[in-house]
């Protein structure tokens, strides 16, 4: 899976989980620690707000749980993954069609 690839599909469990969610994050328990992983490097890209002290705090209290980590899209993260969407993937090779004839014509 190349790059592209597998931040649009980060990009799509965020927008999944925090359209599923209440409060709009995805939380620590909801993505293994490599996807985690994956999602603090596009925060660098500015396509993903991870949550801060305060909002880890409040996240905690609605979840009657520590909350250590979470994330969810940024506008432009949204439209970076709208956008992945509606790409036409690679384009296939075309089927090599069969000669007629001679093989030399």
């Amino acid at each position: 899976m190349r790059n592209w690839e597998r931040a649009l599909s980060v990009l799509e469990a965020l927008c999944e989980r925090g359209q599923s969610a209440e409060h709009g994050w995805t939380l620590d328990m909801e993505l293994l620690p490599p996807h985690q992983q994956q999602v603090n490097a596009l925060e660098g890209q500015g396509l993903v707000e991870l949550a801060c002290r305060e909002d880890r705090a409040e996240l905690s209290a609605l979840e009657g749980r520590p909350v250590r980590w979470a994330a969810r899209l940024t506008p432009y993260g949204h439209d970076t993954f709208a956008y992945g969407q509606s790409r036409p993937g690679p384009n296939p090779r075309p089927a090599r069609q069969p000669r007629t004839g001679s093989w030399w014509s």
